[in-house]
Order: C-alpha cells, then sequence, then structure tokens
C-alpha cells in the first residue's frame, strides 16, 4: 500500500453483526440453518476466527457465502477481506475488489473505506483518485475517521478533487476530534501554516499535543519548535487544554 494513505486492507478485521458475541453456538447453528443471514454471518465469523469453535475457514466461507447470497453486506465484506489476505480462499485482490463493491454499495462504510484505499493505491483496481475520493466521502460522511482524514489529505493536495484548504481541515479536524493521532498533526499543520483556518499557534500546540501523546513523530518536532515561539503563559495554557482534551466521536 503506498505510504501517505492512511489505513491498511490487509489487517484481517472480520466483520460482526449485532448479534451478542455471546449466544451459544447451538442457537447460532439454528437460526443460520433456519437461513438467518445475520446468524449465518456471525458463525462464520466465528468459524473464522476460532471463536468457540474450532478455527475452520472451509466453514467459514460456507457461512459467509450462504449469507451474502441473501444480500448481506457484513459477509460480503468478509468474503472481500478472505480473498484479500489469501485466507481460507486464493489470494486475489481483484476478486476482493468485487465483494467489497457488493458490500460498499449496499452501504458498509468499512467497505466503501477498504474501497477507497484500493483506488487510490491501485490495488486490486486500476488507480483512480476520482474513485478513491468517491468511497473515502461516502465513508467520511459516516464518521469514520481514517476516510476523514485521507478525504482532507486529497482535498489539501487536489488529488482526485478540487484542492481546498478550507475542506481538508474540515476533514481533519472532524477526524482529529475522534482521536485519530495523524489527523491531530495535520490539523495542527493547518493552523500552525494558517491553511484552511486563520493561523494559531497555541491551537497548533494542542493538536500537536494529542498528536505527540499517540506517539507522531513528527509532532514532537513540531512541539519543540513552537515551544521556542510562544511564550511561557501560552505554553502554560494550551498544555491545559491538551490536558482536558476528550475526544467526540460523530
Amino acid at each position: 500500500m503506498h505510504a501517505k494513505w492512511a489505513g491498511r486492507i490487509f489487517m484481517l478485521m472480520l466483520a460482526y453483526s449485532p448479534m451478542s458475541f455471546a449466544e451459544k453456538i447451538d442457537d447460532l447453528l439454528q437460526k443460520a440453518n433456519q437461513g438467518d443471514a445475520v446468524a449465518q454471518t456471525d458463525l462464520g465469523t466465528r468459524y473464522a476466527e476460532g471463536g468457540g469453535v474450532p478455527k475452520d475457514l472451509r466453514a467459514a466461507e460456507k457461512w459467509f457465502r450462504a449469507a451474502a447470497a441473501q444480500g448481506n453486506p457484513l459477509a460480503e465484506y468478509n468474503i472481500g477481506l478472505m480473498y484479500a489476505h489469501g485466507e481460507g480462499l486464493p489470494f486475489d485482490l481483484k476478486q476482493a475488489a468485487k465483494w467489497f463493491l457488493k458490500s460498499a454499495e449496499r452501504g458498509d462504510v468499512q467497505a466503501q473505506f477498504t474501497l477507497g484505499l484500493m483506488y487510490a493505491d491501485g490495488d486490486g483496481l486500476p488507480r483512480h483518485y476520482q474513485q478513491a475520493a468517491k468511497w473515502f466521502r461516502l465513508a467520511a460522511d459516516h464518521g469514520h475517521p481514517v476516510a476523514q482524514l485521507n478525504l482532507g489529505l486529497m482535498s489539501m493536495r487536489g488529488e482526485g478533487i478540487a484542492k481546498n484548504p478550507e475542506e481538508a481541515a474540515n476533514w481533519f479536524k472532524l477526524a482529529a476530534e475522534q482521536g485519530n493521532a495523524l489527523a491531530q498533526y495535520h490539523l495542527g499543520l493547518c493552523y500552525y501554516d494558517g491553511q484552511g483556518v486563520s493561523k494559531d499557534d497555541a491551537e497548533a500546540y494542542v493538536w500537536f499535543a494529542q498528536a505527540a501523546a499517540q506517539r507522531v513523530e513528527f509532532a514532537h518536532e513540531a512541539l519543540d519548535k513552537l515551544e521556542t515561539e510562544l511564550t511561557a503563559k501560552q505554553i502554560a495554557e494550551a498544555q491545559q487544554r491538551a490536558a482536558e482534551w476528550r475526544p467526540i466521536f460523530h
């Protein structure tokens, strides 16, 4: 994956349905055999991860496909993940993209984000920044923080969408407020450079401090530089604000 985009599809993060994970396997199996797509998806996830049953990727595929045949977007997304990882199915990014598209078109936010990554990087799909921006925006509008971050990067660079520092800063802010460390760093840069927002070194300090607390290396360097430019009082106030900051989930 290209280093300039945040997020990776090659992390096995199977999607769960809202059904309680504590539900007994026998009950799940009964519902799955009766055609309950939610139960089929949950059962597939348990077989894929060995959750309460022996790990069995063939059984996982069976149940995911049964649910996907009924249009379950979580099952479709999980089949895509199996192809993307080559776990239980042959490694095939084109097939992965096909299943992610099915899921994304049904509104699955993680699938929308993943499609954005694949278009941005040209993994399994032709590189196409406009398509990447389209799918990132759909996920971002549903509050996906890394999609918001990537849409901010595209807005700042003018890749796939018109260059718009104000819009970029807004996307960074939405992701930063949810606790995304890289978004916090980029929002700090916006305030430090006056890009898309009015220049405000104290505000930049607050966001760099949040990013630094999550081990973003460049944020530490930015803080060191700001501490030579702000007064002791300004630094103390910014540090207090940073200490009191809490994430806001949109």
